[in-house]
């Protein structure tokens, strides 16, 4: 309102000024419309945010996410381009290679921000962050999302691993979440009923992401280990890393998942929790929403925290990023500020059970009766000098490739962990070295 008043008062001057100079208004010249006095102050901007989150948040929860914005910020359109998230990577290595589809900022993971760097295409936060510090006092010293010393996105949402349940079915089975490991192979051994063809759980071994952030990380970071030492090397062939690997191996020899795990992903991993033929994941908190996108009367719930020699986690983010080509960045920046703002943070971290990446939302944890959510400060805060938290990394998809290799070689009986380890180890630091 004050913009506009100032504005309002700036033309009145304008046209007494023009009135006592001169006579006779001049006409338009043929063909041309005269501007309406308030065309600037009441044009719209539309900004297009490229993401998949509409249907794994709800969409009656992201329609309202994008009305309240613009309801607060009449002169900004937000135009959503969903796309299913396996599409995400190459939409975005297509615009940052100059293709027709422009986008103003978008969703992006921590694997995809080395390329998009290297590519020109994302913006460097930390100027913006600077410059806004009430903002930035908001969120918690994780969610910048830094690579090579500069801040190119921000995490949205902040995502531990453990294992989720069917309530449903554990309740007829009259079985108890598993609060350890050993107890997490005795459940799995009584959900097992190979003549229903059902299982505890199923392996997407097609999916190096999932392997690396659910099953090895989460192993790796109990055993003790790290992915990279402190000096920023490659660390996860390291004594720990072979024993969670070793581990993993000698789960999968007893039979417990899904047959056929070679060939699954995660939209058949989906299928089969939201069905029933399995009951139980390792996974994010989001797995209850988009299982509901299925079964809306699905039940789950994460397990207590465990403990092995560690009580670390495997933690990841799904952030947010703005195009470095973008004509809309100070727009852009209004719609990061709203979407991390108090508000929508405790609302989204409520409605759709994952922890926004706020001060505010990680302390409304601690009263939270949300059966996805209530142990999320227990996996923070049990033992975090040991959590490992997944880090942008340069070449990612070759990296991601090269350590499902190693996992599947493993699994197979065709390498053992060491080697398979050592393997992956030495293209994984090629890379990194490559980056500096």
């Amino acid at each position: 309102m004050q913009r506009r008043s100032r504005y309002l008062v700036f033309a009145a001057v304008l046209m007494l000024a023009v009135m006592l100079t001169a006579c006779v208004a001049q006409q338009p010249a043929s063909g041309e419309a005269a501007a309406p006095a308030d065309a600037m102050e009441d044009e719209v901007v539309e900004i297009t945010w490229l993401q998949w989150w509409v249907n794994e948040w709800g969409p009656d929860n992201h329609g309202q996410l994008i009305a309240d914005f613009e309801a607060l910020h009449p002169n900004i359109k937000v135009t959503v381009i969903d796309v299913p998230w396996p599409e995400m990577a190459g939409k975005l290595q297509a615009a940052a290679a100059g293709g027709s589809e422009t986008y103003d900022l978008f969703g992006t993971e921590s694997t995809w921000i080395a390329g998009l760097t290297k590519q020109g295409f994302i913006e460097d936060l930390s100027p913006w962050l600077a410059d806004d510090p009430e903002f930035a006092a908001k969120l918690t010293a994780t969610t910048p999302m830094d690579f090579l010393g500069k801040t190119r996105g921000l995490c949205l949402y902040l995502i531990p691993y453990q294992f989720a349940y069917n309530v449903d079915i554990f309740a007829e089975k009259g079985l108890e979440p598993p609060t350890n490991w050993d107890e997490f192979v005795e459940v799995l051994q009584a959900l097992r009923d190979e003549d229903a063809g059902s299982y505890g759980m199923s392996m997407p071994l097609q999916d190096g992401g999932f392997l690396l952030l659910r099953y090895f990380n989460f192993r790796l970071a109990q055993e003790g280990g790290q992915m990279l030492d402190a000096d920023g090397n490659v660390a996860f062939n390291s004594p720990e890393g072979v024993a969670a690997m070793q581990w993993w191996k000698d789960f999968y020899d007893m039979g417990l998942v899904v047959p056929g795990s070679f060939g699954e992903d995660q939209a058949l991993m989906l299928e089969f929790v939201a069905s029933g033929q399995t009951s139980a994941i390792i996974d994010g908190p989001f797995i209850w929403t988009k299982a509901k996108q299925i079964d809306p009367d699905i039940k789950m719930a994460y397990a207590p925290a465990w403990r092995h020699k560690t009580g670390g986690y495997s933690w990841a983010c799904s952030g947010m990023g703005i195009a470095a080509n973008s004509p809309h960045k100070e727009e852009a920046w209004e719609f990061f500020k709203y979407i991390y703002s108090d508000e929508v943070s405790l609302n989204m971290t409520k409605q759709v059970s994952l922890l926004w990446a706020t001060n505010a939302a990680v302390a409304s944890l601690e009263t939270s009766d949300d059966p996805m959510l209530r142990y999320v400060p227990d996996f923070a805060n049990q033992d975090p000098e040991h959590n490992i938290l997944f880090s942008p990394l340069p070449e990612a998809q070759k990296l991601r490739d090269a350590f499902q290799q190693a996992f599947q070689q493993v699994l197979a009986g065709e390498k053992d962990a060491q080697t398979a380890l050592d393997e992956a180890a030495a293209i994984w630091q090629a890379e990194l070295d490559n980056a500096q």
